[in-house]
């Protein structure tokens, strides 16, 4: 292959990869205010209520039922906590072999994060095998 045809390739997917990886931290830092952001709403609504009756009347209602629910899905969405693992770990082993084609200090941030993708996605398959485990236990 022609070597400057090869440096253009090097250089396209460097910045391929820069990009993935700012993206990366921009939905995680998203996805951290939102949270936070729920959190304080779901935590402003609970103090509204003057006492334990309150509140079980509320629970009681159609709104009520609803906002729970809600809090229910969020907390124990073991899918959804699985695909982020998964998403963040992908995104991190192509960071990590992008960084790795560059310089040699580069090099070795590639392979740290190459390193952590691979345990985010090693982790995500153990959760992703417990959950199964224990939905087919009725323990979820």
């Amino acid at each position: 292959m022609d070597p400057m045809l090869q440096g253009h390739l090097k250089d396209w997917f460097m910045m391929l990869t820069m990009w993935a990886f700012f993206g990366t931290i921009l939905y995680i830092i998203a996805t951290t205010l939102r949270r936070r952001q729920r959190h304080q709403m779901q935590q402003h609504v609970l103090d509204k209520f003057a006492s334990a009756k309150d509140f079980a009347e509320f629970v009681q209602s159609d709104a009520g039922q609803k906002y729970v629910m809600s809090f229910a899905d969020t907390a124990s969405s073991a899918n959804s906590a699985i695909l982020n693992s998964v998403r963040l770990g992908v995104v991190l082993v192509f960071t990590g072999v992008g960084l790795q084609t560059t310089s040699f200090a580069a090099m070795r941030v590639g392979i740290v994060l190459a390193t952590i993708g691979a345990g985010f996605l090693v982790s995500a398959g153990i959760s992703f095998l417990l959950a199964r485990k224990l939905q087919g236990t009725g323990r979820e």
